[in-house]
């Protein structure tokens, strides 16, 4: 029954770990337009935050937003601010390297981390699974040690996936390609990422 629940969990989860949305977007822009350990670092902090909103959903934390309807709003008007402050920001033309500065950009290491974090926790897509998909499929009856094994679950999916993605697009050849690509494909992604944001927020 353990191994059940817990692969519906898994079956629940892919669909919406890879489809393309806004953690998709900041991983795949970082790794092939800065540096490789720019995109890893994102990516962890993609899954640290996971790890978190899994947690809150499983163990029952949720539940004080739900009782604090001034609390829910406040947080989706602030995450769709944010997702929206990252489109405008890639339609921003890029700061000219000064003389002798390398070709590939230098990431800001130290806050990479923490943007993954934020970007997953302002995910729309991440709130609607953790606050109602995985709910539903791992009733709070399941053992505390099958809710802790499905967030472990959890956690290395999402590592497993968005590693990939780093990974993949810092490759020299995908790394090139973008290059060529990147004014038209910014403009696209802010939009995108725009749209969402202001959807998010307005949403009730």
């Amino acid at each position: 029954m353990t191994a059940a629940t817990l692969g519906t969990v898994l079956l629940a989860y892919l669909p919406a770990a890879i489809t393309p949305g806004p953690n998709f977007v900041l991983i795949a822009h970082t790794a092939a337009t800065g540096t490789r350990r720019a995109a890893v670092a994102i990516a962890l902090g993609v899954v640290a935050a996971g790890g978190l909103l899994a947690a809150v959903a499983v163990f029952g934390l949720g539940t004080v937003l739900a009782r604090t309807p001034w609390l829910a709003t406040a947080l989706r008007v602030a995450c769709g601010g944010y997702l929206a402050w990252l489109g405008i920001r890639l339609w921003r033309p890029p700061r000219p390297r000064p003389p002798g500065d390398p070709a590939k950009p230098t990431a800001r290491r130290g806050n990479a981390f923490g943007r993954g974090v934020l970007s997953n926790l302002t995910n729309p897509k991440a709130a609607a699974f953790f606050g109602s998909v995985l709910t539903a499929t791992l009733p709070p009856t399941e053992p505390t040690a099958v809710k802790a094994a499905a967030v472990a679950l959890i956690v290395a999916a999402s590592a497993g996936w968005h590693l990939s993605v780093a990974l993949l697009f810092s490759s020299p050849a995908t790394q090139r390609w973008y290059a060529r690509a990147e004014p038209a494909l910014n403009r696209v992604v802010g939009t995108v990422l725009v749209v969402l944001g202001v959807i998010l927020a307005t949403t009730t």
